[in-house]
């Protein structure tokens, strides 16, 4: 951009001497006296068609230039990022007659309520860490781009439309007997999108995402969970002990 800046002010400088000369002629600054005889019709007419030109040629340079930047003004993606439910959502099996939650999820709703399509687009992890006991640890990712679904990696959301993707899910503990009649629990499992599954423990998980299109600006968005590590049977206990937060930045 900074070139195109440099060539405008260029052009702007030269319009400028050229109007000047126009206005001003070299006969004009000149020593010679001045005379306060009005100018003709045609010469007042010749001096408008000179400065007209000049503004004219300015703003071709200046729309040629920034042509991009001035559609973009007009025509461009607005994106809305959010969790598509407020609160999480739970997936219910029943059990000898008791209802209970089989895991706990959530989705981002990404729209766009711009006027053009957002075409060809990309979810990318920045950065992700786990904190703990006041320990913050960095994790790791794979650096490629997070698929909207089992096959595509890429996308696209047309103008005044949505696209939904998987974002978060906490699965339950599991209780099994063993044979001296005693009870073993394995700990469930947290996925959240770009990050490999990994136990379920109480915790903040920060993630920032960054959404990229070959037809918008990058957007990028943050994904806190925040669990302490109490597993309840229904939405309406586990509610107060998971909370997801979703901010675009």
């Amino acid at each position: 951009m900074r070139w195109r800046y440099k060539i405008l002010m260029s052009i702007v400088v030269l319009l400028i001497g050229y109007a000047m000369g126009v206005l001003l002629p070299p006969h004009f600054i000149s020593r010679s006296q001045i005379s306060d005889a009005p100018i003709s019709r045609g010469d007042y007419y010749l001096i408008l068609v000179g400065v007209l030109t000049a503004f004219g040629t300015l703003s071709a340079a200046a729309v040629a230039l920034f042509m991009n930047e001035i559609r973009s003004t007009f025509k461009k993606v607005v994106y809305d990022i959010k969790l598509d439910y407020e609160e999480i959502k739970e997936e219910v099996i029943e059990i000898k007659g008791n209802k209970k939650a089989k895991r706990y999820f959530n989705s981002c709703l990404f729209a766009n309520t711009g006027n053009i399509n957002a075409l060809n687009c990309e979810l990318y992890i920045e950065s992700a860490s786990f904190k703990a006991n006041e320990i913050t640890s960095l994790l790791t990712w794979e650096n490629a781009p997070i698929k909207w679904s089992e096959e595509h990696s890429m996308s696209y959301i047309p103008s005044k439309g949505k696209r939904m993707l998987p974002l978060f899910e906490i699965t339950a503990p599991e209780r099994q007997s063993t044979p001296d009649g005693k009870t073993t629990i394995t700990p469930g499992q947290i996925k959240i999108a770009g990050l490999k599954p990994c136990e379920a423990k109480g915790g903040c998980w920060e993630m920032i995402y960054c959404i990229y299109s070959s037809t918008a600006k990058p957007q990028k968005f943050k994904l806190i969970v925040d669990w302490n590590g109490k597993w309840e049977d229904r939405q309406t206990e586990m509610k107060n002990m998971l909370h997801l937060t979703l901010t675009m930045i």
